[in-house]
């Protein structure tokens, strides 16, 4: 990853793809391998490794548009509209709040750009959108060709995030969609570890909040609490310390158990039955689980090793998952391997 002193623009490497336009043409003919509903945000952790100078409404604003571009065959060329209503109605808002957010929102993100390290060295700057109009009605939004190949592309080199629209855009904290995505990218693991020079880098922090009281007050806490409250997961953390002095955090990411609406009897074949598993068995069943088709969908890992490594955890605690993903993780256990009940 490469970051340019300008605030407003950052540095990564497409690492597959010739970025004349001719391939461009030619690669947006391509069929995505993961397809996922308007409802789901999925971007690729490069995308949102970019987000940390923007504000909470230019995110929100980008989250909804890029389902539009990710489902539908649109060109630089043809606009993504998004009603004033539309916003206020799924970030929370009074309508005459919304009106200013969006129109404040449009402008800024019209005037962000990224680059990237082409294959002859030379780094290329990029805008988001090529060209934005933004009325009382609502705003309309043109993403440029590299955008758009970068919001549809999704597969092992690509490494990607997903997580539910609605969710996310009802976070109102400064820092809380930013935690909740680095939550869901780390959540198959268990939670994750970050420094604080990194956790400053890639949440954009300013400099007032090198006081840690005012870091956990103002920015961790808040967030965390937010996201526990409104989301699908907990979230919580503890000081990483070297000697007397706190040199980062550990996030842990606990998935909520999913409300049933209706009592029903447990199937005894999907939760309770594999609690005797050696760690061999284990072993070999993930190993042969993470190359199944009908399950390829649970991962959102870059190899095979890293999705054996998810489901091994499953197969040692299956309530760390909702029942029905260990549903499916068990019935794909007993039909691929020589397990017996």
């Amino acid at each position: 990853m490469y970051y340019s002193t300008d605030k407003y623009l950052y540095f990564f490497t497409l690492k597959v793809y010739s970025l004349n336009l001719y391939f461009f043409e030619s690669i947006m003919e391509l069929d995505v391998k993961k397809h996922y509903p308007k409802d789901w945000v999925v971007l690729q952790n490069r995308v949102v490794e970019c987000f940390k100078s923007m504000t909470l409404d230019e995110k929100r604003l980008f989250i909804m548009a890029t389902p539009q571009a990710r489902t539908t065959n649109i060109s630089s060329g043809q606009p993504i509209y998004i009603s004033t209503e539309e916003f206020a109605s799924a970030c929370g808002l009074e309508i005459t709040g919304a009106y200013t957010a969006l129109g404040i929102a449009t402008k800024k993100l019209f005037d962000r750009s990224f680059g990237y390290l082409r294959a002859d060295k030379k780094k290329v700057s990029i805008r988001w959108m090529y060209k934005t109009a933004y009325g009382e009605g609502g705003a309309e939004l043109y993403f440029t060709d590299e955008v758009l190949l970068l919001l549809r592309e999704f597969d092992a080199l690509n490494p990607y995030t997903k997580y539910k629209k609605e969710v996310v855009l009802r976070l109102k904290k400064d820092y809380s969609l930013d935690f909740y995505h680095l939550a869901k990218k780390h959540q198959a693991m268990g939670g994750f570890q970050i420094t604080l020079d990194d956790l400053f880098e890639q949440l954009g922090l300013p400099e007032s909040y090198q006081d840690l009281s005012n870091l956990k007050r103002r920015v961790i806490i808040p967030s965390l609490d937010e996201i526990t409250a409104n989301t699908d997961i907990d979230l919580s953390y503890e000081n990483v310390k070297r000697g007397r002095s706190v040199v980062g955090f550990k996030f842990t990411v606990k998935e909520k158990p999913k409300p049933k609406l209706i009592a029903s009897k447990r199937d005894q074949k999907t939760i309770d039955m594999f609690c005797n598993l050696t760690d061999a068995q284990v072993s070999k069943y993930s190993s042969i689980l993470s190359k199944v088709s009908e399950i390829s969908d649970l991962s959102t890992f870059q190899d095979y090793p890293s999705f054996a490594l998810w489901i091994s955890g499953i197969l040692r605690d299956p309530k760390s998952v909702r029942e029905e993903t260990a549903k499916r993780i068990f019935k794909a256990l007993r039909k691929h391997t020589d397990f017996k009940d």
